[in-house]
């Protein structure tokens, strides 16, 4: 018994020792190591220079949230909003209207109904219905199918053209259009309530009615046989456009016809116009007109007329006519593969100065921007090339008006900063889209919902004293008198690069 306690307790002592043995090397070892970290050189005390995984993952991740930050904070104000307002509209549900109808077709037209998605999401038509009612009870009913050839969904800011059915096309519907219907558009479901409608009376053959806003419509023709002037005689309501462009021989020019030279200001430079392609122009309705007119004229005074108008200040009507001719002629669906994924693009017009800025906002609506232009960048490269350079997003191209003169600073178009913004009003909207003239050979014409200002000229400010320039200075002659009314003209609205607006002698109307 004795020797085997005595066995025990020296077992005991012996796991003590190894014990205290085993952590003094621990430490020891610990200690060794930490001394011979301290002497070693960054690069190979980090375990030699070798990574983990867990670290390179980790330096990634850190190195993109960086990247990130830096980037954010590099955008300049305009393009964080645009960024911010298009995240929002993706996240708008859909919004399926009655966009257009024609009822009566004449010709080689045929009836069709369009259908359009103001909303952000995609929408599948399918098991929704269409119903006509025709004066009292009797209702007829198309209902949409999904098939290879049958499509039913309508992307955002995109249009569904329902045709009548016939053998070319079997997806249509079978119940004829008239005078004096309401169609109306249903969800599907037995009990689904109508989500949208639309009401006509007698609306005439080949004429087609639009929906310009929730509660009004706008009629007019798909197509004219003749050029533009005869598109706005067949519209009505455009009598003054028109004496506008007979004035300025500008009706010559959308013809694809040449002038004689006379001795008038203008005539420089309307010769100089291309009339071998077609013009794309952004009507203005009478009434928009008479309204000036008469606010010019004064509250007690009868109203000017367009002749009146013109023996003012017929520099300023040839600005605003002579902007709203866009060269080529463009339809909403050619605006949209031409724009691709840019929200806004420049196109030249008429004027040789000019050029109008054109976007398609969330429902694909035409937006003519008559406030955006291209401030000269301060230097010899201009803004083609800035852009090129990616020079768009820095600071001193985003000054704030600072020194361009301009809110969103140099090179509004060609950096893509022009947008719409409906607290500022600075875009005219087509409220009736697509009218064609000879079937487009001739041009296109929008038909919009204001008075416009044309936007102003700027141009480089001459180098002042003591500065140069990679051009060499050239000599101006002093103008003579006739041509002094041609030079105001010619850029009337130009301004020496920091103004943003133009000033007339009396009071404009906006």
């Amino acid at each position: 018994m004795t020797n085997r306690a005595g066995r025990i307790r020296q077992a005991v002592a012996v796991m003590v020792v190894s014990a205290m043995l085993s952590s003094t090397f621990v430490l020891c070892d610990e200690a060794t190591k930490k001394a011979a970290t301290e002497e070693l050189p960054p690069w190979l005390a980090q375990k030699n220079g070798t990574k983990t995984v867990g670290d390179i993952v980790g330096d990634v991740a850190a190195d993109k949230e960086e990247e990130t930050k830096s980037s954010a904070a590099k955008l300049p104000g305009w393009k964080k909003d645009r960024m911010e307002k298009a995240a929002l509209f993706k996240e708008t549900p859909a919004d399926v209207v009655i966009a257009a109808v024609l009822a009566e077709p004449m010709g080689r037209q045929k009836e069709f109904i369009q259908l359009k998605n103001l909303g952000g999401q995609t929408q599948d038509l399918e098991g929704w219905k269409l119903t006509l009612k025709n004066g009292g009870e009797n209702e007829e009913t198309f209902t949409f199918t999904a098939s290879a050839d049958c499509p039913t969904k309508i992307a955002p800011r995109d249009a569904l053209l329902v045709l009548k059915k016939d053998a070319a096309n079997p997806c249509g519907f079978s119940f004829d259009l008239g005078p004096s219907e309401e169609l109306i558009l249903f969800e599907a479901g037995e009990d689904a309530e109508g989500i949208d409608s639309m009401t006509w009376g007698n609306l005439g053959r080949g004429l087609v009615l639009y929906r310009s806003s929730d509660n009004e419509y706008e009629k007019a023709p798909q197509d004219v046989d003749g050029n533009i002037i005869d598109v706005l005689r067949r519209l009505g309501g455009f009598n003054n456009l028109i004496t506008f462009l007979e004035y300025f021989d500008l009706d010559k020019i959308l013809d694809g016809k040449g002038i004689r030279a006379t001795n008038e200001w203008h005539n420089k430079i309307v010769r100089e116009m291309d009339t071998d392609i077609p013009y794309t122009l952004f009507a203005i309705k009478d009434e928009h007109w008479d309204k000036t007119f008469q606010e010019m004229a004064g509250e007690w005074a009868p109203p000017l007329t367009a002749t009146e108008l013109l023996e003012i200040d017929d520099a300023l009507v040839f600005d605003i006519i002579s902007f709203l001719m866009v060269q080529e002629a463009w339809n909403s669906r050619s605006l949209r593969l031409k724009m691709r994924d840019s929200s806004s693009m420049a196109f030249q017009t008429a004027h040789p100065e000019r050029k109008a800025v054109l976007q398609l906002d969330d429902s694909g609506t035409i937006l003519l921007n008559y406030d955006c232009v291209d401030s000269p960048s301060p230097d010899e490269f201009g803004c083609g090339i800035q852009k090129g350079w990616g020079k768009c997003q820095e600071d001193w191209m985003n000054d704030n008006g600072f020194f361009s003169g301009r809110p969103l600073g140099y090179c509004e178009y060609e950096c893509d900063k022009c947008y719409c913004d409906p607290m500022d009003g600075n875009c005219a909207q087509a409220i009736v889209s697509d009218v064609t003239a000879s079937s487009g050979t001739k041009g296109v014409v929008h038909v919009i919902d204001r008075l416009i200002e044309a936007p102003p000229i700027l141009k480089k400010p001459e180098p002042v004293d003591g500065e140069t320039t990679t051009k060499k200075p050239t000599k101006k002659k002093a103008p003579k008198k006739e041509d002094k009314k041609k030079e105001s003209s010619s850029s009337s609205g130009s301004s020496g690069g920091g103004s943003s607006r133009r000033t007339y002698g009396y009071n404009p109307w906006w």
